[in-house]
């Protein structure tokens, strides 16, 4: 472990701290925890339709994610199979090591991953979730991971890959400033895409309504 402490000042910061200590950069390591996802096998034996199922939290699911928030799942696995696997709670960073890794996304839900993520843990007393979550998901961390992967046959990150890359780290307080900055701009952007979305139904109906032919029956 590299145990030098890099210092840095941001190029954009709040008034208020402005004059405080500079940023630090240290290893993923230093600050957190990673738990590797594991599958019962075969899978298609544990997966259920039944209530008593617990949600089975995939990369795929993140599809209907919001603001890198999982709020539900295409699949479920039997209680069986959710002892053989990782459980995760409403709450935790899931961060994927497969296919589109490196995002990280929070979960809105319970339930058990798979091995192509990994669930962070043991990091709040140095971060405020939101700003990690902020930082985790941006080009500088992303960078580092397509830069430490580089040479793989396979487009995925190991455990040591994420525990190599660095974390900038300021006090709690400017990170709850900054996420509150930056989680404002999510919620102002997707009202604007929802509202987007709601537009483009209205002309596709419109659309419809316009083209569409009309028969007039005529009575003898």
């Amino acid at each position: 472990m590299n145990n030098q402490i890099n210092k840095l000042i941001p190029e954009l910061r709040f008034p208020e701290f402005v004059n405080n200590r500079e940023w630090d950069l240290k290893e993923f390591s230093e600050f957190i925890k990673l738990d590797r996802g594991s599958s019962p096998r075969p899978i298609q034996d544990y997966l259920t339709q039944d209530k008593s199922g617990v949600n089975w939290i995939k990369i795929g699911d993140t599809k209907n994610s919001k603001n890198s928030v999982i709020y539900q799942v295409e699949e479920k696995i039997t209680p069986n199979g959710a002892e053989k696997s990782r459980r995760v709670e409403k709450g935790e960073l899931i961060l994927a090591n497969s296919m589109s890794f490196g995002k990280t996304y929070e979960l809105a839900i319970d339930g058990c991953i798979y091995d192509g993520w990994f669930v962070l843990r043991k990091y709040e007393n140095h971060f405020h979730k939101p700003f990690l979550l902020q930082l985790l998901n941006s080009d500088f961390m992303q960078n580092q991971y397509k830069k430490l992967s580089a040479g793989g046959i396979v487009q995925n990150i190991s455990s040591d890959i994420v525990y190599n890359s660095k974390l900038f780290y300021t006090k709690i307080e400017e990170q709850q400033k900054i996420a509150n900055c930056l989680s404002s701009l999510d919620e102002l952007l997707t009202a604007h895409t929802d509202k987007l979305e709601t537009l483009k139904i209205y002309k596709k109906g419109l659309m419809q309504t316009f083209f569409r032919k009309k028969v007039k029956k005529h009575l003898n």
